[in-house]
């Protein structure tokens, strides 16, 4: 079982271990991705994330796909979510079951790295100062200000 999925809800991961369970793995590895609280030094407030899902299902499938073949794995399970996010809220699990924890570590780490890189994902970072940013693989797209009467 290699999948990608999208979801607008929460993402359980006891129950994406489960799903993954097989008798023939000595290792799981589970990552998960959480909306932290800052960014580059300044203070966030939540998140929005945003994607053409079509799009961004294709490819989170096709580096699951990948990342298992190089490791020879059988069971790999990427779930991202979308929409509004609060401080804490996990963003992004994946869900690698193994027979050695090794291969395990290594693909967790790959997936997300290339997830981040390579997958259409959109980040509306609204901030404490009233700013919001949309960020597009960790790099900045634009940054809205909030206006102020000094601004006008």
């Amino acid at each position: 079982m290699i999948e990608a999925r999208l979801t607008t809800q929460p993402i359980d991961g006891n129950a994406l271990l489960r799903e993954i369970a097989h008798p023939a793995d000595g290792a799981q590895v589970l990552f998960v991705g959480n909306v932290r609280n800052h960014h580059q030094g300044r203070e966030v407030l939540r998140i929005d994330y945003e994607a053409y899902e079509p799009m961004a299902l294709k490819e989170l499938l096709r580096i699951a796909q990948q990342v298992a073949a190089k490791h020879g794995l059988e069971r790999v399970l990427v779930v991202h979510r979308f929409g509004r996010h609060e401080i804490g809220d996990a963003s992004i699990m994946v869900a690698i079951g193994s027979p050695h924890r090794a291969a395990a570590f290594l693909a967790a780490q790959e997936i997300m790295d290339a997830v981040k890189k390579d997958v259409p994902i959109w980040k509306k970072e609204h901030f404490a100062d009233g700013t919001i940013e949309w960020v597009l693989a960790d790099k900045l797209v634009t940054s809205t200000h909030k206006r102020t009467e000094q601004s006008l």
